[in-house]
């Protein structure tokens, strides 16, 4: 299997909240988060075209943390002073990440089952054969 030629993303970015720089990294378990929301690759469109997604990826990417990645204010919200290019640039950023997070993880599926062909092959003729001795429910 070809693995993809590009680069990953970079693995932080800096938007403006008002006149504060605010740098956003971009975790496994931000990530991991992310990719629930969206669910899959086919669904990474939502993140620009459906406003309550929109809006729960800013979250995810802005509202304040701890130490431990738990999010500190359970009422935070969209900050009125948030640019719309900085929330674009963020959205962006996001897509960029769970595009390059979902198509690593496809390859690597597909490597391991071209890695294991002659045995999925294997299993499936054996589960062919048992096809006609396998007994019949009333």
């Amino acid at each position: 299997m070809q693995k993809s030629s590009s680069t990953s993303p970079a693995p932080s970015i800096t938007v403006n909240v008002g006149d504060k720089p605010t740098e956003i990294l971009m975790s496994f378990g931000r990530l991991n988060e992310l990719a629930e929301l969206v669910g899959g690759m086919e669904r990474l469109p939502e993140i620009d075209f459906n406003p309550n997604t929109s809006a729960a990826t800013l979250e995810i990417c802005l509202a304040p943390r701890d130490e431990r990645g738990r999010r500190t204010d359970a009422e935070w919200f969209i900050p009125t002073d948030l640019s719309v290019p900085d929330a674009e640039a963020v959205l962006d950023f996001v897509k960029e990440h769970l595009s390059d997070f979902f198509l690593r993880r496809l390859e690597k599926h597909l490597d391991g089952l071209q890695t294991n062909g002659a045995r999925l092959t294997a299993v499936g003729s054996s589960l062919s054969g048992l096809a006609g001795s396998a007994s019949k429910t009333p």
